[in-house]
């Protein structure tokens, strides 16, 4: 329990000179991160594969370019903490990312609950109102 009594200091999160993260939280750090990035090429690979689905194709697309973009910039911050860079290392640029990071994605959540049902039922009317329609 005295590992975790630093977390609950200010100090310890708005150090412009932390010390650095012990090893097993930085290499759990980078293999979360790895984890994320793949995560976010598998979907935007998905996404692609999905391109006649236009509602699914986007929804998908905007969860991969989150996760790409949340991955990169956290691998920015983990490598300015291993260089110990005074400020831009500081713990609380990690907060300040995992609240953007939740942030959008409850903006996509919200995006998917609101906007995809309409735009799916829209797509399926449309392709069953083609079906009858002559090709040219």
């Amino acid at each position: 329990m005295q590992y975790l009594k630093p977390l609950l200091t200010l100090n310890y999160w708005f150090n412009t000179t932390p010390p650095p993260f012990v090893a097993p939280i930085f290499i759990g750090l980078g293999i979360f991160l790895a984890v994320v990035f793949a995560a976010g090429i598998v979907v935007k690979w998905f996404a692609y594969a999905k391109r006649g689905n236009p509602p699914l194709h986007r929804v998908l697309s905007r969860l991969g370019r989150s996760l790409i973009s949340v991955s990169l910039v956290g691998a920015f911050f983990y490598f300015v903490s291993y260089e110990q860079t005074p400020f831009v290392s500081a713990r609380f640029w990690w907060i300040l990312l995992l609240v953007a990071a939740v942030v959008w994605k409850i903006f996509i959540l919200l995006d998917i609950l609101k906007r995809y049902p309409v735009e799916k039922k829209a797509r399926l009317e449309r392709l069953e109102r083609e079906k009858y329609l002559p090709k040219s």
